[in-house]
Formats: structure tokens, sequence, C-alpha cells
């Protein structure tokens, strides 16, 4: 017991080793085990990336022991930069990955050459289906004003569904146009879009910005229906209820294309106007008198709604009386014509020469009450063609 006491006092104050060991220990055997691993060993293990970056460097020592020093103002600067870079790497990919959604959604504006853009499979704007027709008065004002302060709105396209490489007009026909005016990329929008989204899209702006007239309702509406959309879509598309759809099918399957190419939007002339114009091309003369409105001069050098007008008055316009050369009725011995017999349609007119028979007209409006007295007690119809009747008739009978 006291030998034990004395090589503790002398591990504790620095003296002497023990000179002998304890009978316990001499009898272990000959083992190492292991230490524990202390919190401070297994936190640092977890740390290292973070150390290698700041510049600590770890570093175990002859006894196992792990011991830390600093790095190098050359090791710890490369650290910090392959740390940045990884931030940026990241950094970079999830800017990549937002720039696909949105460019998935519509929501990025890219810049598109014109050449690549193709307009949509419905037509609703009919200023420049003919090539004939002057163009929109204001559009010219609309180009300028794109080359002065540049195209403030995006247009919406959409992925060519059978050219690849291309895109589809969903609406934005007219700065389209007017980059192709100016030689300018296009500002746009894209998105996949089906082809009933293309044209609600499509109607739905219309009807914000510059509306339709009737007769490009009734022809847009008249695409939709020949493309099988249904009721609702149209409706949709319209911002019309189905009943008004009616409507501009009645018209739009009526009038014939190629009247409406010719006149334009007309927008000064509304349903009522369209539906009279129908009425008057069913009659029997509304064909030939709507080519020779189409025909003239006035026609051509026309606006839009003038040109309607043209149209509708050359068809309301009362047909000439059929008119017939003059008939001699009553010559005299010379053969000259003392009476004549002019008819203009149901109107028939009796002209006497006073120069080869003076007073004789006035003879016989002297003798007309009497002639029409003998008219009338004659049934209505002159001797000579009551007989003509009766033989008529008699001789249908015998056959």
């Amino acid at each position: 017991m006291n030998r034990r006491r004395d090589d503790l006092r002398s591990l504790l104050l620095g003296g002497a080793q023990p000179s002998s060991t304890p009978a316990s220990l001499e009898a272990a055997p000959e083992t190492k085990a292991a230490p524990a691993p202390r919190v401070s060993d297994l936190s640092a293990a977890g740390d290292a990336p973070q150390r290698a970056a700041s510049g600590e460097v770890q570093q175990r020592t002859a006894s196992g022991d792990i011991a830390h020093r600093t790095a190098s103002g050359a090791v710890r600067a490369m650290g910090l930069s392959l740390g940045q870079k990884a931030r940026e790497a990241e950094e970079n990919a999830r800017a990549l990955q937002t720039l696909r959604a949105q460019l998935e959604q519509g929501e990025q504006v890219v810049e598109i050459a014109p050449a690549l853009i193709e307009p949509s499979f419905a037509a609703d704007r009919l200023a420049t289906q003919s090539e004939d027709a002057p163009e929109e008065p204001d559009f010219a004002a609309f180009v300028e004003d794109i080359r002065t302060h540049g195209q403030q709105v995006p247009i919406l396209l959409r992925p060519h569904p059978e050219a690849a490489g291309r895109y589809q007009i969903a609406y934005g026909h007219r700065r389209w146009r007017a980059a192709q005016a100016l030689g300018r990329s296009v500002k746009a929008q894209v998105r996949p879009l089906r082809d009933a989204e293309l044209v609600v899209a499509q109607g739905q702006e219309n009807a914000q910005r510059r509306d339709l007239s009737f007769i490009e309702k009734a022809f847009f509406a008249r695409s939709l229906d020949e493309r099988g959309f249904d009721r609702a879509t149209l409706c949709a598309a319209l911002a019309v209820q189905s009943a008004e759809i009616s409507r501009l099918l009645v018209v739009a399957r009526a009038v014939p294309a190629g009247l409406v190419t010719a006149i334009g939007p007309a927008p000064k002339a509304g349903r009522p106007r369209w539906l009279q114009l129908v009425e008057l091309l069913a009659r029997p003369s509304g064909n030939a008198r709507m080519m020779d409105a189409l025909a003239s001069p006035e026609f051509r050098a026309a606006g839009s709604d003038e040109r309607f007008a043209l149209v509708f008055a050359a068809l309301s316009a009362r047909a000439p009386a059929p008119t017939t050369e003059p008939e001699v009725v009553l010559p005299d011995e010379k053969g000259r014509a003392l009476a004549r017999r002019e008819v203009k349609g149901k109107t028939i007119r009796l002209v006497f020469d006073e120069a080869l028979a003076p007073d004789f007209a006035a003879l016989v409006a002297d003798r007309l009450p009497a002639l029409y007295a003998e008219w009338r007690a004659a049934g209505g119809a002159q001797p000579a063609t009551r007989e003509r009747s009766a033989r008529s008739k008699g001789g249908n009978k015998e056959r």
C-alpha cells in the first residue's frame, strides 16, 4: 500500500518512474483498447470541408491525435475560389431551371425573326386579306409609333404544330406586320397552346383591344365552326352568347367570301345592314349587280366602309323599267305615223303627231269615255280579243 502511494507521488511530482508494476497490472494482457471518440473529434470530421475552404488543415500526429494548423495564403485562396465556383454553378443551375419554366409558361419575353412566324390558322382581321384593298388608315401611324418608341407589348406565339423551328401567332398580328415592315425582330412570349386555347386567347385579345367588326366576327366564327370547334369554344373566343353565334353564322354562310374579302372589315356596317345585304343578294339580279359594283373604279378607290355602301346601294337600286321601241299604231296614207304606242314598264303612252293630223288627238280624247264604256261592257276586253280567246278554248276542246 505504501509502495503504491510512493509511485503515485513520484508521477504527480515529476519524480522517477515507479520501480515496479502492481500485480493487478502485471496480470493484464498486453492489448490496447481503442480510445472512445471525443465529441470534438466528431465535429471536427464533419467540418472538414469548411476548414479546407477557410485554410485550416488537419494533421495527424505520431501518437494518433489530430492537430490543426493554419494553411498558407495560397492554399486558403484556392479553397475560397473553389467554394465560390461551386456556389455560382449551383446558382446558374437554378437560374437555368427557372428560365426553362418561364419559357414553358410563356412568361419570358424573347425576340424572334418575323420570317419564322406564321399567322393564326383562324383568320379574324380582314384588312390584309385583299391585295386590292387599301391598308388600314391607322396602320402607317402604328408602324411609325413602333419605330419611334419600340414594341411595348409582346405578341403571343406557340411552337408551330407542323413545322419545327417555326411559330404560329395566337394574337399580335398587327405588331408582327409592323415588325416585318420595319425589318426588326418581334418581341414575343411562347406557350405550348392547343388549338382551342389559341383561338380563345386570340378572341379575348381582340375583345380587349380593337374589337372585331360584325363581319369579321362572323367569318371568325365560321372559320372556327368549320374546323370542328364546339359552340362553347366559339362563345368563349368571341365573348358572345350562343344566339349571337347563330346569327353570325347565318350571315357568314350567306355572304360570298370573295365579297367580304373585297369589302374588308367595314366597321360602321353592323348586323342589321349585313342582314339586309343578305336579302338583297338573294334577289335574281343580286349577283350581277354585285359584280358590277366590284368592277367599278369608284369601288377600287374607296375605303372599306365606302365599299360596303357602294355594294349596298347597287343592290338596293330599283331595276330600270323595261322599254320597247315605239310602235306605229296609226299610219297615214303615205305610211307616216299619225299615232305611236310607247311601252315603259307597266305604262303605255299614245303619242300623236299634231303636224300630220291636227286636232286628231283632241278627237280621240273626246271619245275616250265612250270607248271605256264599250270596253267595260265587253267584260274588260276588246271584242277581237274575246273572239281570239274563244277560238283558242274551242280548239283546245277539239284536241
